[in-house]
């Protein structure tokens, strides 16, 4: 069963509107002229994800001394480089909180991988210079094309890494495109930046990318190191190389790993353990 560029579009279209909203604040965040009035006006597009991000602002992640009551108090407490971070978290927790028995990955599996390898990515893009808001972003999203392919042939069923070491392979075989492929379609309509769409198709082979390889091969790494954080996906375990060849084309030196790993395990760490409801 193939699925076709205008069949992943309307697929995407029934996932949670909010998805294209961490998009649209990807963008507005790289404005120059942005203010707090225009993240509010966008974020409350979405009331629950208003609700969500107001009730995260409020957990002990952000440690705020004093309570929010509204979204613009919020997002004039925590500041625009942590509102980025709670829309992701929130927007990724409501897109991802479903199991996927397509893939047998329980509910709330798929969330801690976008996490960890979301807060990896970030850090490895810090290192190497680049955009880590914009690197946070796409580890987060780089699997939801692994919600469409669950939605679309739910009985055509993944028979585990026995059988097919490779998801990533398995998908292309079944469908003519990868979950990541399906990921990057989505990404470009929601309209995130080309290096987040060129990142996440390449990801699994970074060395076929050119214009975006650093980035492509940062995510590589990060889906990589992130297996032995006890949270990867299945079919997914074979396909990453973290060796010294990766780590020259991600632009960062295997000495500056441990502790960009360090940081971002312990942050994922404290977002795994966020009581969401009761996270006010």
């Amino acid at each position: 069963m193939t699925l076709d560029h205008a069949t992943i579009v309307s697929l995407g279209s029934r996932l949670p509107p909010s998805l294209g909203v961490l998009g649209r604040l990807q963008a507005l965040l790289g404005d120059a002229d942005a203010d707090v009035d225009d993240i509010v006006e966008l974020v409350n597009i979405d009331p629950a994800l208003t609700f969500q991000v107001i009730k995260l602002a409020n957990s002990a992640l952000y440690g705020l001394r004093s309570r929010c009551e509204s979204l613009d108090e919020a997002v004039s407490r925590v500041g625009f480089g942590d509102i980025h971070q709670i829309v992701g978290l929130a927007v990724s927790r409501h897109a991802f909180q479903g199991e996927l028995p397509v893939y047998d990955i329980a509910g709330g599996r798929l969330w801690e991988n976008a996490v960890a390898v979301g807060t990896l990515n970030a850090e490895f893009a810090a290192l190497a210079g680049g955009d880590a808001r914009a690197a946070y972003a796409t580890g987060l999203l780089r699997s939801i094309g692994k919600v469409v392919v669950n939605n679309f042939a739910p009985q055509v069923v993944y028979p585990g890494e026995a059988r097919a070491p490779s998801a990533h392979a398995w998908e292309k075989a079944q469908h003519g495109v990868s979950a990541a492929e399906i990921s990057a379609v989505l990404l470009d309509h929601w309209r995130f930046s080309p290096e987040t769409v060129g990142s996440v198709c390449a990801h699994h082979a970074p060395e076929e990318q050119r214009e975006f390889a650093g980035a492509a091969a940062r995510l590589h790494l990060a889906c990589g190191v992130v297996v032995g954080w006890g949270c990867t996906l299945p079919g997914e375990s074979a396909d990453w190389r973290v060796d010294p060849a990766m780590f020259e084309r991600a632009g960062i030196s295997p000495e500056e790993i441990p502790g960009a790993v360090e940081r971002a395990h312990a942050r994922f760490v404290a977002c795994s353990m966020l009581e969401w409801s009761h996270a006010a």
